[in-house]
């Protein structure tokens, strides 16, 4: 029986590590997936919002300044809906990859941009809205910006025949080190695209870091997307968007010294200031009518 009894022990005190292992399971997962660099393009629509460190005391949402409101504080301002896009692809693509957090399906572009057309609206050039800044110069009533955020390759086959069929000009924001692997555009793919100079190529950092690091780290993300955009003559002027939207003051001191004019974040409305020009708005829309987000 005693024999017995010292057997018991060990096996008990395994099935104890079992049980706590398997407990942990989640836990160990959810870490490894936060540890795992993100490079994919599955991995960058899955994980988009950064993950927070602590937890804010929750305080009320501020009501949100009006037009006039910001043209006195941070103008002038000019009112310039920009619209934010990363994939165009079939939802059961979508759905496939695990990537419908960031999709609009085609049919869904199609019909947003008919709509803008319908509407009288019409894209201008990001220069446009630098001269606005530096020189004054006007932009026109219905004016707006069309944005691509990542570089995927679904852009080239199903959003750039929509684009230039309709008349519409884009800015696809390009983390650089990540051109040319699976899920991304290839650079002879961009040169092509750019050639026509309808579609803007900018900086969206070297490989989808985002900015909340170090003020090496955040050089070296910015300056080595500067270089490589730069030596193919793109990004011409000078254009930033924050990876996962967040913005840091390191961040844009590193763009003031190359000679930045605009840099977009995630923050939602249509208006854009002087004052604010390294965190300029954008309206993220979905598969949704624009009628919707206020058009």
């Amino acid at each position: 029986m005693k024999k017995n009894q010292f057997l018991i022990y060990p096996f008990l005190f395994f099935l104890g590590i079992v049980v706590v292992l398997a407990g942990s399971k989640m836990f160990f997962k959810e870490t490894a997936l936060l540890l795992k660099p993100t490079t994919s393009p599955e991995e960058i629509a899955s994980h988009y919002a950064p993950t927070p460190t602590n937890i804010p005391t929750a305080t009320p949402t501020p009501k949100p300044l009006t037009f006039a409101e910001m043209n006195a504080l941070y103008g002038p301002c000019v009112r310039l809906p920009v619209l934010m896009y990363h994939h165009i692809q079939s939802l059961d693509a979508a759905k496939e990859k695990n990537q419908t957090k960031l999709t609009v399906t085609p049919e869904y572009l199609r019909s947003h941009l008919e709509y803008l057309k319908l509407k009288g609206y019409h894209t201008i050039y990001m220069s446009d809205l630098v001269n606005f800044f530096d020189q004054g110069t006007p932009i026109p009533p219905k004016s707006v910006l069309l944005t691509f955020d990542d570089g995927y390759d679904d852009f080239a086959t199903n959003a750039l025949p929509i684009l230039r069929e309709l008349g519409f000009r884009a800015t696809v924001f390009t983390p650089t080190g990540l051109m040319d692997n699976p899920g991304y555009l290839s650079w002879a793919t961009i040169a092509d695209i750019a050639s026509s100079g309808d579609i803007m190529f900018s900086n969206h950092t070297w490989s989808h870091r985002n900015m909340g690091f170090d003020k090496d780290a955040i050089t070296r993300e910015i300056t080595t997307a500067d270089t490589q955009l730069t030596e193919r003559s793109l990004n011409s002027p000078k254009v930033f968007a924050y990876p996962y939207g967040l913005e840091s003051t390191l961040a844009k001191n590193v763009m003031e010294s190359l000679a930045y004019k605009l840099a977009f974040g995630t923050k939602s409305g249509g208006a854009q200031c002087k004052k604010q020009r390294f965190d300029l708005q954008r309206i993220h829309v979905g598969n949704a009518t624009l009628a919707s987000y206020g058009f």
